[in-house]
Order: structure tokens, then C-alpha cells, then sequence
């Protein structure tokens, strides 16, 4: 049998009520399991971050469901969605997203603040993923003081520190250049195959999507193809 699957989209559509009223994902159905290191694919406007946006309950769909584990997630609760993305989902962003006037550590722990955990089991977690993603020595420094890639360093950091399920990640090579880019992919590729983390990416990036080991292809809001390496 089969592993069950971590995520699953059963006819997801997604229509939005400005615009000319075209679905922007459309009965979409879909299986993730944990170790994936998967890309979701496809042409600037194709559904494909509306497509993430939904597997994180960032967005609701208009019509299908959203399955975690087997439990569906779509009906619940803004305050329950709020606590289930705090406790099983990481982010991270092409604009980096982080506190400007927080420093790197403080950036990374920032999860496990709003989980309540105690000052100094965060800041320990806190420094041991910014020693996994190869920043540890710059953890007191504010954004305004890293490099861009540094900054998407701690961004991985801080989706991480809190042992999520899974880290969806929307074109996060989006502003970096072609070497530090590779550097990144190095060091998610390296937390999926070293620690288990499950990686879900939405990008049109060739570089990542030549090494992702999957590679969902959206087009037109449709599911266009699945192949796996």
C-alpha cells in the first residue's frame, strides 16, 4: 500500500471576484508527500502562486477541499487556520519578508515567539538553524546588514525553526543571482535529503526547476503534467 499522502487537492477552483471572472486554478486535484522536493510550474499567470497560496490557507478555494494528513483544512476558522499554519507550515518569500528592526536571530526565532515557547529554548533553536543554513556567525546583524542572500538565508531559517510539515516557497530564487541562487537551492536541497524537510516551490526558475525531483506543470489554472526524477 502506498504511503498516504501529506497534502491533497480535491478539485480545487479558485475564482476571484475582480477581473474578467476566469478561474485562476480550476479543478485541481493533486497528491504531496512528505520528502517531496517539488516545483509547481508555469507561465506568469498561469494559477500556479494562487495554486501555493491554497495548499498554505493563505487563500480559501472557491469550490474542492484541502487535505493535511487526511484532514481537511479548507472549512476551518480564520483563528484555527492561524494556528494550524503556525504549527505545521513554513514560508518563504521572494521579497524575504523579514523585520526590518529585528536581527537575524531574532528573525528566526520570531515562529516560535508567537508559539509561546520560552526565551531560551527558542534562541537555542534559533542559532542551531542559522548554523544549519550557514549564518550562525551573522545571527546578530538586522537585514539592512545582509546581503540578499543572506537575508533568504534566514528567511529558510525561520521557516524551518519550528519543524513544519512542510515549506511552500514562492519564487524564492526570484531576486537573487544565478550563483547565490545555486548556493540556496544547495542548502534546501541539502535540509530535504539531510533532515527530511518537504519542500513545495512555485517558480518558473529554470535552476530550480531542473533540480527539483518533481515537477507539477500548471497551465491555464489546469493540472498540464506530473513527472517525477
Amino acid at each position: 500500500m502506498s504511503e498516504a499522502p501529506l497534502i491533497e487537492t480535491r478539485g480545487v477552483t479558485k475564482v476571484y471576484d475582480h477581473g474578467p471572472g476566469a478561474a485562476a486554478v480550476e479543478d485541481f486535484s493533486i497528491e504531496f508527500h512528505a520528502g517531496d522536493f517539488a516545483a509547481i510550474a508555469g507561465p506568469s499567470g498561469s494559477g500556479k502562486s494562487t495554486l501555493l497560496n491554497i495548499i498554505g490557507t493563505l487563500d480559501k478555494p472557491t469550490a474542492g477541499e484541502v487535505l493535511y494528513e487526511g484532514g481537511g483544512v479548507s472549512g476551518l476558522a480564520v483563528e484555527e487556520l492561524s494556528d494550524f499554519r503556525l504549527r505545521s507550515l513554513g514560508f518563504v518569500f521572494q521579497a524575504y519578508n523579514l523585520i526590518p528592526v529585528l536581527t537575524a536571530v531574532e528573525n528566526a526565532e520570531y515562529p516560535l515567539v508567537l508559539q509561546g515557547a520560552a526565551r531560551a529554548e527558542r534562541r537555542r533553536r534559533a542559532l542551531e538553524v542559522l548554523g544549519w543554513v550557514g549564518i550562525e556567525d551573522l545571527a546578530h546583524r538586522r537585514p539592512d546588514r545582509l546581503s540578499g542572500g543572506q537575508q533568504q538565508r534566514v528567511a529558510v531559517a525561520r521557516a524551518i525553526v519550528h519543524g513544519p510539515k512542510v515549506v511552500l516557497a514562492d519564487e524564492p530564487t526570484a531576486n537573487l543571482d544565478s550563483k547565490t541562487a545555486a548556493s540556496l537551492l544547495d542548502l534546501m536541497e541539502s535540509l530535504n535529503r539531510e533532515r527530511g524537510v518537504t519542500f513545495i516551490f512555485s517558480s518558473h526558475d529554470p535552476a530550480v526547476l531542473g533540480r527539483a525531483r518533481r515537477v507539477v506543470q500548471i497551465r491555464d489554472g489546469r493540472l498540464a503534467g506530473d513527472s517525477s526524477k
